[in-house]
């Protein structure tokens, strides 16, 4: 017991840097600390049940859902029939909620612009039914085969209005749509999809321009990093240049390498420390004592903490890793 104590003190100091906690304890970038769900639920509630129960006993603050994940949307509308007992469990769980939007959202599409404005409305309306404060969604992407016909400025611009009418809907529920920036993958890399948000600054760029009290930035450190990483920016540059607009965080980490082939596969990508990980903060080599303690974000946030499935035994670590970052603030900040 006494080595796995050990074992676990290195490593939150290993996420940390080393930081001295007695200095600066009275302000907290995160007013809260969540864990995402970690598995499909589309053929009962059992299961929603018992992850719900073993959620709540790792002490979460909050748990971030995604409708897909429960079959509560169907056809870009809400299905009734699937809502109503997911509905009722969530808000009998006595857990407070965030919303991750269905990851094929996509503002950018003007193939089909009303299924992926009906899909994030959907999730919004979800959002307000469980009585979410945070609804993420991922933004859009060009996508090389079937945008040729449109330009990129065209369809940023057609992102910014859908973000604007939508904003409208979340402020009258009370709720925040927070954009959250994307990582190299490998259609990225290979030129087929054109993300603009895996450079953190184009997507402050974009939400600065949307200009809407009711939509800023998700931030996610492990996403920010690969990209850092691969394209050679600065990551607490980057981070800093939309500490500003963010809103929520996800927190997790990684290794900084990119898969760069499509080999091997994602059930192999832990073992050559491959790609978008979803570590527990302090398990791989993002900086993230440096990002909390050097870049000025807005007090008050919400984060959550991100694993894969496989990594749920560890998710007591991961929450208090999670605080503890939280109470780092901004003593060394980034030049501007």
């Amino acid at each position: 017991m006494e080595m796995v104590e050990e074992t676990n003190r290195r490593i939150v100091e290993a996420a940390f840097g080393r930081y001295e906690a007695q200095q600066a304890p009275n302000l907290m970038a995160f007013r809260s600390v969540g864990i995402n769900l970690p598995h499909l639920h589309l053929g009962g509630i059992r299961g929603l049940i018992e992850d719900l129960e073993a959620l709540k006993n790792a002490g979460p603050d909050f748990v971030e859902v995604w409708p897909h994940q429960l079959g509560v949307i169907l056809g870009g509308s809400l299905n009734l029939t699937q809502l109503v007992p997911i509905q009722e469990l969530l808000l009998e769980a006595d857990l407070d909620y965030t919303v991750h939007a269905p990851l094929e959202v996509n503002l950018m599409d003007l193939t089909a612009p009303d299924i992926q404005r009906a899909v994030l409305d959907a999730s919004l309306r979800f959002a307000s039914c469980i009585g979410a404060a945070v609804l993420v969604c991922h933004a859009g992407q060009r996508v090389g085969a079937r945008d040729a016909r449109y330009n990129l400025a065209e369809q940023l611009a057609a992102e910014r209005s859908a973000l604007r009418e939508v904003g409208d809907l979340a402020g009258e529920l009370g709720i925040t749509i927070a954009v959250e920036n994307y990582y190299p993958e490998l259609p990225i890399l290979h030129g087929a999809v054109y993300d603009y948000s895996v450079w953190p600054s184009e997507l402050a760029d974009q939400i600065s321009a949307v200009d809407h009290p009711a939509v800023g930035i998700c931030l996610d450190v492990g996403h920010a990093a690969l990209a850092a990483s691969f394209f050679g920016f600065d990551y607490l540059e980057e981070c800093a240049a939309i500490a500003p607009l963010v809103r929520h965080v996800h927190l997790h980490d990684n290794l900084q390498k990119t898969n760069l082939t499509g080999q091997p596969p994602v059930s192999e990508h832990p073992i050559y420390g491959l790609g978008d990980l979803h570590l527990p903060p302090g398990r791989g080599t993002v900086s993230l004592g440096d990002l909390f303690r050097r870049v000025d974000f807005p007090e008050g946030l919400l984060c959550c903490v991100e694993l894969c499935p496989e990594l749920y035994s560890l998710v007591p670590e991961a929450l208090q890793a999670a605080r503890e970052l939280g109470e780092l603030t901004a003593r060394e900040p980034v030049a501007s």
